[in-house]
């Protein structure tokens, strides 16, 4: 009967695409070969920190991918996050991010030492995702990672602290996932003091990789994105005409959360809206809605507690990390003048009232029973 049945339903046909995923996902896929040239590869791992250019750095080097492979440097695939529909902006990127996440390690390792090339002496790597505080693995596990290859050189680019906050705070409300609802003051409150610390907070990749294999970079006192991705590429060990046409390479442009866009997203977040789609779509509406004006968040007085409690920390950092001045990174230069025009309080409210509107359409989708009851409880 078994063999009746074979006949009648002809031969097994295999998806191939399920063929690929039943392959071997272990480090050693490709044998000795693969080992043996990883051994031959250096890895340089920007690590961000988040809002300082990292998505526009990634676009130049996913750009250039291919001038980069001929000047001896892989900007590699695996590990690349396609946030496509998910991003509520156009641009957002977070490069390798998965290779910063829990999981599959092994699985994208493996993948990883399949891309690499004999004439391709150093990986570039590249994500801000692995500076992250949170659910992020410990440096020590993360480096573990790229145990297979040569040596690992780590760089971080810094900026100044009151400036920092601001824009990290902008995407951390923007972010999907965390539903973050506090306010700006509270998130200082709660979360400034210890996100501040990079001397703390860094050092220990410092102390993994070796002085010697540690580049920190200043935001604040390099000209543009295109002047860090310069020096990043230098590090590398990049040289020639590409380091001076990086400025030309056109990538998506990445627009920033606005000060007046937090206050929609946190009433949207209050919602806790499971549904990734939904929430995307719900928050390029909040964009669309928002008055033409601006807030501000960060006042003279926060600004102001932000540079006493990090002085120190920052003239440490320069003792111990640079070699050249940064009197940008110590406040020594007066932050950009605002230019912000603030909307009227009727334009305020009638923001307000379309976000809400907006959230309980989201709402009414997701779970037709509910009513809203300022927050979706």
């Amino acid at each position: 009967m078994k063999n009746m049945l074979r006949r009648r339903r002809g031969p097994r046909v295999v998806d191939p695409r399920r063929r690929r995923r039943r392959e071997p996902l272990s480090p050693d896929v490709g044998g000795q070969r693969l080992e043996s040239r990883a051994k031959e590869t250096d890895v340089v791992l920007h690590i961000g920190l988040h809002k300082t250019a990292s998505s526009y750095i990634q676009g130049v080097l996913a750009a250039c991918r291919d001038d980069l492979r001929s000047e001896g440097v892989l900007y590699p695939r695996t590990g690349i996050v396609d946030k496509g529909s998910t991003s509520t902006r156009e641009g957002a990127g977070s490069g390798h991010g998965l290779l910063s996440r829990r999981g599959r390690h092994r699985v994208l390792q493996a993948r990883l030492l399949g891309e690499l090339e004999e004439s391709v002496p150093t990986v570039l790597i590249s994500s801000e995702e692995f500076s992250r505080e949170g659910d992020t693995p410990t440096p020590e596990k993360l480096l573990d990672r790229f145990r297979p290859f040569r040596s690992v050189k780590v760089v971080v680019v810094l900026r100044r602290q009151d400036d920092w906050i601001e824009s990290f705070y902008k995407q951390v409300v923007d972010q999907y996932g965390n539903f973050e609802t506090r306010s700006f003051e509270e998130f200082l409150e709660q979360r400034g003091r210890h996100l501040f610390d990079f001397h703390t907070r860094f050092t220990p990749w410092r102390d993994l990789v070796g002085p010697e294999n540690f580049h920190a970079l200043s935001y604040d006192d390099l000209a543009d994105g295109a002047a860090i991705c310069r020096r990043l590429l230098e590090i590398a060990g990049v040289r020639g005409p590409l380091l001076d046409n990086l400025a030309k390479v056109s990538v998506p442009r990445y627009d920033s959360v606005r000060a007046i866009d937090t206050v929609g997203l946190r009433i949207l977040n209050s919602h806790r809206l499971e549904d990734r789609d939904i929430r995307t779509g719900i928050a390029r509406s909040i964009y669309d809605v928002a008055p033409a004006g601006d807030i501000e968040l960060m006042t003279a007085d926060l600004r102001e507690q932000i540079q006493q409690m990090c002085r120190p920390i920052n003239q440490r950092i320069e003792e111990d990390w640079f070699s050249e001045p940064v009197p940008g990174l110590r406040f020594e230069r007066e932050p950009r003048a605002s230019t912000k025009t603030p909307p009227t309080g009727l334009e305020m409210v009638d923001y307000v009232d379309k976000v809400i509107a907006l959230c309980e359409e989201g709402l009414r989708a997701t779970r037709p029973e509910a009513m809203w009851t300022g927050g979706g409880e």
